[in-house]
C-alpha cells in the first residue's frame, strides 16, 4: 500500500450511505428528557442531539427540529433541564417521543413523578441518573433544526450512577444509549487504555526504527560499493566472471543494476 493515501483504494467491503446517515452514525449517546415550562404548562421531549460547548464556563447545547411543539417551548421559556433517564424509563422515552405537548399534556399521560429543579422553573424527573439545568443565551437556527445553547446553572445526578465519570454498576442505574427507531441500549462494560510509557513514546520508536533503517542502508549500501568493486576489479584483470554471482549478491539484499556499469566486455563470462 502507498504512503500516498490519494493512491490507495478503500477497504473492501465498506459501503455508501446517503448522507442523512452521518446523524445515525454520530448517535449512541445518553438520551436526554428536555423538560421546559412556560405560561404554567410544562413540557417534555426525548433527544439524542446533546452536546457539551465548553468547559469554563460550563455551557451545552441541544439541537431541536423547527418544526417541533418544544422548539416554541424553548424559545419562549429560555430555560430548559437535561433529565437522563434509566433503564426503567425505556419505554416511557419512546412514548414520550411519539407524543406532541401541543396536543397532550406529556406528564399527565405519563404520570411521571417531578420534583423542583434549583434555578429553573422546569420540572426535573424522578427516576433518571442525572440533572443538569440550563439558561438558554443563544439560539442559531442550523438546518431544519435549531441549536439553543445553554449555561449550565445546576448539576445533580445519582451517586450509585455517576461520581466524576459514569459508572457501570447494576443494570437500572445506568443511562440509556440512543441507537435508532425504537432500539436503545446500556453500558456494558469499561476498558482502561493503556498510555505509553516514557520509553514507548510513539515518537522515539519511530525514530529509533528510523536510525535503525538508516543505519541498515548505510550498511547495504557499503557492502553493495565493496562486492561491485571487486566485480569490477575481476574484470579489469581479464577473470573469469559468473553471472550467478550477481544473482548471489541479489539474494544477499545486494542489487547490482545496470547504473553500477560493470563492463564485461573485457572479461570472460562462463556459460557462452
Amino acid at each position: 500500500m502507498s504512503s500516498d493515501y490519494a493512491l490507495n483504494p478503500p477497504p473492501e467491503g465498506i459501503e455508501d450511505r446517503a448522507n442523512a446517515a452521518a446523524g445515525r452514525i454520530l448517535m449512541g449517546g445518553p438520551v436526554a428528557l428536555v423538560t421546559t415550562t412556560w405560561r404554567g404548562k410544562s413540557n417534555v421531549v426525548p433527544i439524542s442531539w446533546h452536546m457539551p460547548l465548553s468547559s469554563k464556563p460550563s455551557i451545552v447545547g441541544i439541537a431541536v427540529a423547527q418544526e417541533r411543539y418544544s422548539t416554541e417551548m424553548l424559545k419562549h421559556a429560555q430555560e430548559f433541564a437535561l433529565n437522563i433517564p434509566t433503564r426503567p424509563l425505556l419505554h416511557h422515552v419512546q412514548y414520550l417521543g411519539a407524543l406532541s405537548g401541543e396536543q397532550v399534556d406529556k406528564f399527565e399521560a405519563t404520570q411521571l413523578e417531578t420534583f423542583a429543579a434549583r434555578t429553573i422553573t422546569s420540572p426535573l424527573i424522578v427516576g433518571c441518573c442525572a440533572w443538569i439545568e440550563c439558561q438558554v443565551v443563544e439560539a442559531f437556527p442550523i438546518g431544519d433544526h435549531i441549536l439553543f445553547v445553554g449555561i449550565v446553572t445546576a448539576v445533580r445526578v445519582d451517586p450509585a450512577s455517576f461520581d466524576d465519570r459514569w459508572l457501570v454498576g447494576d443494570a437500572d442505574t445506568r443511562p440509556l444509549h440512543f441507537i435508532a427507531g425504537n432500539r436503545y441500549s446500556t453500558l456494558n462494560g469499561v476498558m482502561e487504555a493503556r498510555l505509553p510509557q516514557d520509553y514507548e513514546a510513539p515518537e522515539r520508536v519511530l525514530r529509533d526504527r528510523l536510525a535503525e533503517e538508516l543505519e541498515l542502508t548505510r550498511e547495504a549500501r557499503e557492502r553493495r560499493e565493496e562486492a561491485v568493486g571487486e566485480l569490477r576489479e575481476e574484470v579489469r584483470r581479464g577473470h573469469a566472471v559468473d553471472p550467478a554471482a550477481l544473482d548471489d549478491l541479489a539474494k544477499s539484499g545486494i542489487e547490482v543494476s545496470p547504473d553500477d556499469l560493470i563492463d564485461l566486455s573485457k572479461g570472460i563470462v562462463l556459460g557462452q
